[in-house]
């Protein structure tokens, strides 16, 4: 179906498939919105810019979603328990983790900005299986930190942060934790003393990194954001592996299409193998295998799963 060329292939490779056909099956990855509020305004957030309610997700909604994601448990690789909102505001999320590797589950996953992650919290999504998590702190000092962390307190999320890997380590979980920082102009003087401090604190198997801010498909753009030349003519791996759900049911493009600007379905109506295998998928799908993604404006001179990342070696 898809071109058999240097790209397809590489692609096919990198989401773990034989050939990019393969990709119809199911999807590999989710990223699952499932409360799109944040108690933060960051400054490189597309939150300033959201049009949608806020929302949680109905508990039917997400128990359908496990019903139907319990018969493809062995292709999964990962699912993400949010998408733009910030998750440690759903009270249900370590029940929601829980319910997730009770299927079978390989991978369950969570981004926070680590504010609310109290040690109780963080107790409990340790003891209902959550293999990852990863946590945005985004400066080395204070004024720095919540400058771009609107709203957040620097001390709380760095106790809350080195609690976990102490709580972590007490319970001699696999559990692996990721500390990033995203790269604007604001903390870019910050970055190695960043890397140094907190490559000393986190574990063998855990990783901190610090990656360049991306444009969330040229609809967030800040001062010094980098850009990549010439990668229309390249696919993407998202929408080959990738469907991110948002708290009502309704899937976009991409995990940059916020405010589902360009609908592929809705799962309240639909399952997840419709909508994967729709006329917009499919659609989309085909332009970027030909190398015509610069066609969807959303895809336009978009980076995100092509940025390089810096870490403490």
């Amino acid at each position: 179906m898809f071109p058999d060329n240097v790209k397809n292939n590489e692609l096919a490779k990198r989401i773990f498939l034989n050939n990019l056909d393969e990709c119809l099956y199911f999807p590999k990855y989710f990223e699952i919105e499932t409360i799109n509020a944040c108690n933060a305004k960051c400054i490189m957030c597309s939150i300033n810019d959201w049009k949608k309610k806020k929302t949680v997700m109905r508990d039917e909604l997400f128990e359908k979603f496990v019903t139907e994601v319990s018969g493809y448990s062995d292709w999964i690789e990962t699912i993400c328990l949010n998408r733009d909102g910030e998750p440690t505001l759903d009270k249900k999320l370590a029940k929601r983790v829980k319910s997730l590797k009770s299927i079978g589950i390989k991978k369950v996953t969570l981004t926070t900005n680590a504010q609310l992650l109290s040690s109780e919290l963080a107790s409990e999504l340790i003891d209902n299986g959550l293999d990852d998590i990863m946590i945005s702190i985004d400066g080395i000092r204070k004024e720095t930190y919540e400058k771009i962390r609107v709203g957040l307190n620097y001390e709380t999320v760095l106790n809350n942060t080195l609690q976990l890997i102490k709580i972590r380590n007490d319970k001699n979980s696999d559990m692996t934790i990721r500390i990033r920082l995203v790269i604007i102009d604001e903390n870019r003087d910050e970055v190695d003393e960043w890397l140094e401090y907190w490559g000393g604190i986190v574990g063998p198997k855990d990783r901190a990194y610090a990656m360049p801010a991306h444009s969330w498909g040229s609809q967030v753009m800040l001062n010094g954001m980098e850009t990549q030349k010439n990668i229309d003519s390249k696919p993407c791996v998202f929408v080959f592996s990738s469907i991110a759900m948002h708290a009502d049911g309704q899937i976009g493009l991409c995990n940059v299409d916020y405010d589902v600007k360009y609908p592929m379905g809705d799962f309240i109506k639909q399952s997840i193998k419709e909508i994967w295998n729709g006329k917009e998928f499919s659609r989309t799908r085909e332009l970027h295998a030909m190398g015509r993604k610069g066609e969807i404006q959303l895809c336009k001179g978009c980076n995100l799963w092509d940025r390089k990342y810096k870490e403490n070696k």
